[in-house]
């Protein structure tokens, strides 16, 4: 018999972790993050957030996730009887349906602004000519 050899994550390389971490959804990733510092370093990696997937609106206000350099993917999409209200035509709405879809567009536009203010904060960190 061979002897057990063990090996704690925290031993992988770090391109090795930032594989594991690929994996995991965004809630995993925090979560893993959440045990030890080391971790959390390889969460706040850039390369670790090029793609973004939403799907509800709740998602866009959790901070498990890193708007970085690397973000080249993002969507945004959910489907709800509350969100079907908002494809109807405005004037057919109600007061209480305009005030739903008022909410829902104030809180893509709001995350989309966080989103612009990053990317416009690294172009102008970049030096001209790179």
């Amino acid at each position: 018999t061979w002897p057990l050899l063990t090996m704690h994550i925290t031993q992988l390389n770090r391109e090795c972790l930032l594989h594991l971490f690929s994996f995991l959804d965004k809630d995993s990733r925090k979560s893993l993050a959440r045990t030890c510092s080391q971790l959390h370093e390889v969460f706040e990696d850039p390369a670790l957030w090029s793609l973004l997937h939403f799907r509800s609106l709740t998602e866009l206000q959790k901070d498990n996730f890193l708007l970085g350099p690397a973000l080249r993917s993002l969507s945004i999409c959910w489907h709800s009887s509350r969100v079907q209200v908002c494809s109807i035509e405005d004037w057919l709405k109600s007061a209480f349906q305009r005030s739903i879809c008022s909410q829902h567009e104030s809180l893509v536009n709001d995350f989309l602004l966080r989103v612009c203010d990053r990317v416009r904060g690294l172009n102008d960190t970049v030096a001209p000519g790179t």
